[in-house]
């Protein structure tokens, strides 16, 4: 009789959250397992254990995967510095490697996968979710590799001890598998009305789909290789412009399941004052990320049992128990634009009064100079209370988004959830606005799928805009739109483990991840403040070969069979 030895992950979790006790400590069949339904729903349980959840925003050495790119830096020492100063190598600890981690999931979904006929004794209906959500699961555990490495051994089945040395598949087999695995979960999985909080849908395998698709459409991949060397374990090898029509249809879909909406807790009217609209379009955006009932713009997110986890970790150190861990840049605090839409470059922006008047967006996310927060202002001026000590902010800046303000973090302590949106609808506009916008223009909409390009960018921005700021002004070329896209894209998702994967499948990481991270020198004169904005928080290296990161040694020697991909 085969057994199940406690050295599954999955497993484990399984154990503690039933009664232990009824259980033999040594080993455990699969026959015991999978021919009972509530081993198996525990099982299943387990498997969602791989997934990010709120205590992955500090899992990169301590850091943010923010910190990785010019989002911002690590407020105290990390070894996340090793994907940013060019110190990484293939004997380095990757701070950011899954690859070891990942095959043992892959290895407990397929065995789930290879066993669940022995579940005899349940509804049929409940066994199509169980083999739905263990595809999507594994197509998302597959295209986490991919996205870091490049083309993988692909994880079809549980590997046997004569599976030592396993060729990489290329890139090209490696989309259409997971795309396949993508389409089965959608076709076995609920709708979104028929699934628990944290559960996979067929919202959530279609919007996978989507995801994927538009990095197969990317410029990294979509082309001759990083190096032009049509290495088809980085890339199709060719420009082919139907893949981004490919990833226009698969947003569609998603779309099109009329379910998802853009979160908001309060519309915002033309009528509504400048003061109105900052307070309505900071609550509307900060509230997605501690909301879970009604929210509709959640497609797959985790969460944890009610904490101030976020709070402590991103308050400024100023405060009791505030542990300011993030450092945002001032690059990223450009990128905000202002409460009517514009850019701070085409507006009535003033280096001088910097933080007046901008994009909500930018009030729910960043603490500056002068915000008010848990009863005071904020001070990271020269001094000022949330600059001093042995670490505080690099760049004059701590992070707010994710945040509730309400939340009290010392004395008499209160707490609140958290989400944290592995993929939400708000992505999918954005991945539909790119491949619209690439595939057919700013205004074309030749399959009549009842959106533009610009049209999506109005549905994300209405959130936090007036009706009448929601377009993106004077851009009329298929260019100037990428150049939008992108910026809607670098704010909406800030800080939620885009931008540095962004950067890489643009083809721009080389120039934007080798300019120093920037931030400002606050000096305040009586009641006035002066910016330095010239100071540079941390120099920065990107070299080519980051685009793909090593396969690392030890795993090198364990498959004789595996390549490096190139500079490694």
């Amino acid at each position: 009789m085969k057994k199940i030895y406690l050295l599954s992950l999955t497993l484990c979790l399984f154990f503690f959250s039933c009664n232990f006790d009824q259980f033999p400590t040594e080993s455990i069949s699969y026959e015991d397992v999978f021919r009972d339904p509530l081993k198996v729903e525990g099982y299943i349980t387990g498997l969602y254990s791989y997934l990010p959840n709120e205590n992955s925003y500090h899992s990169v050495a301590g850091a943010m995967l923010s910190s990785a790119c010019d989002e911002s830096a690590s407020t105290a020492p990390s070894d996340i510095t090793l994907l940013t100063d060019g110190s990484l190598t293939a004997r380095s600890s990757n701070p950011d490697a899954n690859w070891g981690n990942s095959y043992q999931y892959l290895a407990d979904i397929n065995l789930g996968l290879e066993n669940l006929h022995l579940l005899t004794n349940e509804r049929q209906s409940t066994i199509d979710q169980y083999i739905g959500e263990m595809k999507f699961l594994r197509a998302y555990i597959h295209f986490d590799l991919v996205k870091r490495y490049g083309g993988i051994p692909l994880a079809k089945k549980q590997f046997s001890l004569g599976d030592l040395n396993i060729e990489r598949n290329s890139f090209e087999e490696c989309i259409s598998f997971i795309l396949e695995d993508c389409d089965e979960a959608a076709n076995l999985l609920p709708d979104p009305n028929n699934v628990a909080f944290g559960r996979a849908s067929n919202g959530a395998a279609l919007a996978l789909k989507s995801r994927v698709l538009l990095y197969a459409a990317s410029p990294l991949f979509n082309s001759s290789g990083i190096n032009n060397d049509n290495n088809p374990l980085i890339c199709y090898g060719n420009y082919d412009p139907e893949r981004w029509e490919l990833a226009a249809n698969a947003a569609h879909e998603v779309i099109s399941l009329n379910y998802y909406t853009v979160f908001q807790t309060k519309a915002i009217t033309d009528n509504l004052n400048d003061s109105q609209v900052a307070q309505y379009g900071e609550e509307n955006y900060r509230k997605l990320f501690t909301t879970i009932t009604g929210n509709k713009e959640l497609i797959l997110s985790r969460t944890a049992a009610l904490n101030n986890i976020i709070e402590k970790d991103n308050t400024p150190v100023g405060f009791p128990s505030g542990n300011g861990k993030t450092s945002p840049s001032q690059q990223m605090v450009d990128a905000y634009g202002m409460l009517d839409g514009k850019y701070i470059e085409n507006s009535s922006y003033n280096k001088d009064l910097p933080y007046l008047k901008r994009d909500p967006r930018f009030e729910a996310s960043i603490f500056y100079n002068g915000k008010t927060w848990s009863g005071r202002a904020i001070e990271t001026f020269q001094g000022g209370r949330d600059m001093q000590g042995t670490i505080y902010s690099k760049t004059g800046y701590y992070l707010s988004k994710f945040s509730e303000p309400s939340v009290v973090i010392s004395g008499s302590q209160t707490k609140t959830y958290h989400c944290f949106p592995i993929i939400r609808y708000a992505e999918i506009l954005l991945n539909y606005a790119e491949a619209m916008n690439n595939a057919y223009g700013p205004d074309e909409d030749p399959n009549g799928y009842g959106l533009t390009a610009r049209d999506a960018l109005k549905q994300i921005r209405a959130r936090v805009l007036r009706p009448q700021h929601t377009d993106v002004i004077g851009i009329t070329t298929k260019e100037q739109m990428n150049e939008a896209i992108k910026r809607e894209r670098q704010v909406e998702l800030a800080f939620e483990e885009h931008r540095y994967f962004d950067l890489k499948r643009w083809k721009e990481a080389q120039n934007v991840l080798s300019k120093p991270l920037m931030g400002v020198i606050i000096r305040k004169i009586d009641n006035n403040y002066t910016y330095d904005y010239s100071y540079v928080a941390e120099t920065r290296q990107f070299q080519d070969k980051l685009y793909f990161y090593p396969i690392s040694q030890s795993e090198m020697s364990k498959n004789k069979a595996l390549v490096n991909n190139p500079g490694w």
